[in-house]
C-alpha cells in the first residue's frame, strides 16, 4: 500500500498549519542530503529486519545516484566469516523488507563490507533502539500527536512524532 503525500502542501485545519509545511524548511538544513532515509535505516534497523539479520549487520550508509532518492546501495558491514556469504542468500528478502518500512523502493541493492574487527555482540548492541528521555514538553507532543493524527500509515505517523520530537527538542537546544 502506497501512500501518496504532498509534502508542499499549505492545508490549514483550524488555524493550524500541517506539520510538514512547518519542519520541512527546517529540515532541509538538519537532515542534509541523505534525508531521513539514512537516519530512519540506523534508528530503526533491528525493528526493519529483524533481531536475527540485525545480530550480524550493520547498516553503514544509502548512497543514491544524483539527484535520486531512491533505488539506493546500502552498504552493510558484517562481521568476517561466513556473515557476507548469509546475507548474499538474504540480500532479496533484506531489500524487500527495507522498501516495505520505508514504503517506496529506497534500496534496490546491498553492498557488504567485511569488518574483522566487528563481532556479532558488538553489532547486536550497536543495533538496539537506544530509549531517549523525551525533550519536548507534554504540550509540545500533544500538538505533535495532533498533527500526525490523521496520518493512516502507523509507520509514517511514528516516524513524523520522531521527527517532530527532534524539531522541538533542537530549538530547546538553541535558546
Amino acid at each position: 500500500m502506497k501512500e501518496n503525500v504532498n509534502l508542499n502542501d499549505e492545508r490549514k485545519t483550524d488555524g493550524l498549519s500541517s506539520f510538514a509545511a512547518i519542519a520541512l524548511p527546517m529540515l532541509k538544513k538538519a537532515l542534509g542530503k541523505k534525508g531521513m532515509v539514512g537516519a530512519d535505516i540506523l534508528s530503526m534497523w533491528e525493528h526493519i529486519v529483524g533481531e536475527d539479520t540485525a545480530s550480524y549487520t550493520f547498516p553503514e550508509k544509502i548512497e543514491f545516484k544524483r539527484g535520486q532518492r531512491c533505488g539506493g546501495t546500502l552498504k552493510l558491514k558484517v562481521p568476517a566469516g561466513g556473515f557476507a556469504l548469509e546475507v548474499q542468500h538474504r540480500e532479496k528478502i533484506i531489500v524487500e523488507k527495507i522498501n516495505l518500512y520505508f514504503g517506496y523502493n529506497a534500496v534496490s541493492c546491498l553492498k557488504i563490507i567485511q569488518d574483522g574487527s566487528l563481532t556479532p555482540k558488538m553489532l547486536k548492541k550497536s543495533n538496539q533502539p537506544t530509549k531517549q528521555k523525551s525533550l519536548v514538553s507534554n504540550e509540545e507532543q500533544n500538538y505533535i500527536n495532533e498533527l500526525t493524527n490523521d496520518v493512516v500509515s502507523e509507520n509514517l505517523k511514528k516516524s513524523l512524532q520522531r521527527l517532530g520530537q527532534s524539531v522541538f527538542s533542537k530549538e530547546h537546544k538553541k535558546v
